[in-house]
């Protein structure tokens, strides 16, 4: 009895000193999981911050921000340049750049289209039996082969998609411009071929069915 009571204190000890026995492992190439909720918040503009009467120096800015896992993140931007505090200090997103010098009343007017209409998506034929349409934030995939999996990796971050077929057919490279898609290549395997989106960040993303196959989207 007293051998079985000091086997079972031994066995305790031991999984004490162990950081978490039941926590299962999990792959570094899945977007990081937290308790945290992420928040829904409009798109940013911009914002003023009136200075004390006693600043003269900005030494630096800090920026909290909320991180894709639901974490709070701070980066800090060293600035070392003297100020009036008579006048505020403006933060502001920049607008993504469009080509041409387009004016300001243009990039409204083809902002308020998109909006309405949606951005006319970008379509190609890699394979007789595959076709793509890229979107703003969507890619969808036309095609008859049923999907076999998909998984994404990071650094760069990735989103892998393999279908079902046996093909033969040389590697292809598709480079996209713009964000948040980088590029698209498709490789042939034994059995299946795969689809490999490389995108600018890590993003959450879903891969639905849609009629004539799949679509990958972005929030």
């Amino acid at each position: 009895m007293r051998y079985a009571l000091m086997t079972i204190f031994a066995l305790l000890a031991f999984l004490q000193a162990r950081e978490n026995p039941f926590k299962p492992v999990i792959d570094n190439t899945v977007l990081p999981v937290t308790s945290n909720q992420v928040k829904k918040a409009p798109p940013f503009e911009s914002t003023k911050v009136a200075m004390p009467n006693d600043a003269r120096v900005l030494t630096s800015i800090a920026i909290y921000y909320q991180s894709i896992d639901g974490s709070i993140k701070k980066r800090v931007v060293p600035v070392d340049r003297s100020i009036d505090w008579h006048r505020p200090i403006v933060i502001s997103q920049a607008p993504l750049p469009l080509s041409g010098g387009v004016s300001k009343e243009k990039r409204e007017a083809r902002k308020e289209g998109a909006s309405k209409e949606g951005a006319k998506p970008r379509r190609l034929r890699p394979l007789p039996f595959l076709s793509l349409e890229i979107g703003e934030r969507r890619i969808r995939i036309l095609t008859d082969d049923a999907k076999i999996r998909s998984f994404h990796l990071s650094r760069p971050f990735k989103v892998a998609i393999d279908l079902r077929r046996e093909a033969g057919f040389l590697t292809k490279h598709i480079p996209l411009k713009g964000a948040p898609f980088r590029a698209i290549d498709i490789g042939n395997h034994k059995g299946y071929y795969r689809i490999v989106v490389t995108l600018d960040a890590p993003y959450r993303y879903s891969i639905v069915e849609v009629p004539g196959g799949y679509e990958l989207r972005l929030p």
